[in-house]
């Protein structure tokens, strides 16, 4: 009997049940599933989507997953428009693979290639995150109107209305991929997006940050220049320029020959502040005054901007007295660029760096004060600083004796240390170094690069340096004079191309 009862209540309340959600399934069958649940989307054209695909590569998602993407960088296929990282960013353990087999030929097949990263496939994926289940969907978006495109968009789900939680996601993956750069400098360029063909800045690599030991130069002038750029970056700093009404702008000049380390010391000075680096070409022929406008205007508060060779642009040069107004071959001018590095809507917080190789080729009002702020001067090598490069190139020492308190005073040249038998004095061979190149002759870059042919062997460095000299000596000479014969003939050109305008100017006064 109680049996038969239990019976008819289950079947009684499977009935109620059943008419109960076709009711509710009629009623509110076509309300939209995205009202009951919360969704965050990443494209890859931005980068949130190497957040987010670096913070699940971490999470081991190929684990427990069957679908999986195999990709060698986090922008693999983007390369030619949002900016390949060549140099290997630490995404995965190059090492366990190596682990796999000690066999030496395939260890050195596997060090001639991009170590394997496992992301998610195209589809969804469930994994949990703070103990709740979360959706991962991948999707590929294909664009086959004029120019083929093929984008990514990645969406993280969860069920319910409030999507605190896929923001704390997002949050833990901004800050994994930016432990990730510490200790590094991401250079950006200015490149043209895939996905609307405008210029934008794309991330272009990261490279470990540069010791500021390493840029050889003079103490008191290096010294003077981050004292100045670090006061400038002070947040102090911004509520002074703000209090009385001054941009907050810092404008700084390279000049000097080239190979003198106007660009090292730039570079490592991004490493040294924790800055990130934006490069612009001038004379790239897709920029326009609105790509260029544009650009300014989407750099971060803070970082550094590096325009190389301000010179070699078509707009920077000394403008003649009643010349009309003048533009690239790209269409931007010197009233634009002026307008973009201190007009009223320049962009304020950041470090502008230009160099250039001959400063007195610029026109003034690129190099007035407001806009460079800061001039620093890098000239050919002393022999001062021959005798500098020579100690830091030859200063890892190799002798087991050399104990680590003797380490600091070797680095500075004080220390004789051994190399089998021999005994070697860095101090006194830096000297003779220095004296047998003349000074202010040759770069800095061209007196490192003898030095590496010999970074085994600081004495033959020291005997084989005259010989490199004179050699040195007669090929400038041979190239100033082919250098000297194409002057000329440019200048005759321009004199030629000069009196067929007077020319032309006359015939038009007279037909008048």
């Amino acid at each position: 009997m109680n049996g038969t009862v239990e019976k008819v209540l289950y079947l009684s309340s499977l009935a109620v049940g059943s008419w109960v959600a076709k009711r509710l399934l009629d009623e509110y069958g076509d309300l939209p599933l995205h009202l009951l649940c919360s969704s965050i989307e990443v494209h890859s054209y931005d980068e949130a989507y190497n957040y987010l695909l670096y913070w699940l590569m971490k999470q081991k998602f190929d684990v427990d997953k069957n679908r999986l993407l195999a990709i060698t960088s986090l922008t693999s296929g983007q390369g030619g428009f949002f900016g390949e990282d060549n140099s290997k960013d630490n995404d995965a353990a190059e090492e366990d693979e190596l682990e796999v087999q000690a066999d030496a030929e395939y260890k050195a097949s596997l060090a001639n290639t991009r170590p394997l990263l496992w992301t998610p496939s195209a589809g969804t994926h469930w994994f949990r995150y703070r103990g709740r289940y979360l959706a991962l969907t991948r999707e590929v978006e294909e664009n086959r109107q004029t120019v083929y495109t093929r984008t990514e968009k990645l969406r993280v789900s969860c069920l319910g209305r409030d999507p605190a939680i896929l923001k704390d996601l997002m949050q833990d993956a901004r800050v994994a991929f930016s432990q990730k750069e510490k200790g590094r400098t991401v250079i950006y360029r200015g490149m043209k997006s895939i996905y609307d063909g405008e210029l934008a800045w794309k991330r272009s690599t990261s490279r470990p940050a540069r010791p500021l030991s390493t840029v050889i130069l003079d103490e008191v002038v290096k010294k003077a220049f981050l004292e100045d750029i670090q006061h400038y970056l002070h947040p102090r700093t911004m509520r002074w320029y703000s209090d009385r009404g001054i941009p907050y702008r810092r404008g700084y000049l390279f000049y000097g020959p080239p190979g003198t380390g106007k660009s090292s010391l730039a570079f490592a000075a991004a490493g040294f502040l924790g800055l990130n680096m934006y490069m612009l070409n001038l004379n790239s022929q897709q920029l326009t005054e609105d790509a260029l406008t544009q650009l300014f205007l989407t750099l971060p508060r803070r970082c550094l901007v590096l325009l190389e060779d301000i010179d070699a642009s078509e707009v920077t040069g000394r403008r003649k007295p009643g010349a009309r107004r003048r533009k690239g071959k790209n269409g931007v001018s010197l009233s634009s660029l002026l307008n973009i590095i201190d007009g009223v809507a320049a962009q304020e917080g950041r470090v502008l760096i230009m160099t250039t190789n001959h400063h007195e080729h610029l026109d003034p009002a690129l190099i007035r004060p407001g806009r460079v702020d800061y001039k620093l001067e890098f000239q050919l090598a002393s022999r001062d600083l021959c005798a500098a490069m020579f100690r830091h190139i030859f200063q890892v020492y190799t002798s087991a004796e050399v104990d680590n308190a003797q380490v600091a005073s070797y680095a500075q040249g004080d220390l004789s240390t051994k190399e089998g038998s021999a005994a070697i004095d860095l101090q006194e061979l830096a000297k003779q170094f220095a004296e047998k190149i003349p000074p202010c002759v040759f770069s800095p870059a061209e007196v490192q690069g003898y030095l590496l042919r010999y970074r085994d062997s600081p004495e033959e460095a020291v005997a084989g340096v005259e010989t490199w000299v004179e050699a040195s000596l007669a090929e400038k000479a041979a190239n100033d004079h082919v250098l000297d014969d194409k002057e000329d003939e440019g200048s005759k050109r321009e004199s030629e191309d000069e009196s067929e305008e007077e020319d032309n100017e006359n015939q038009d006064k007279e037909a008048s």
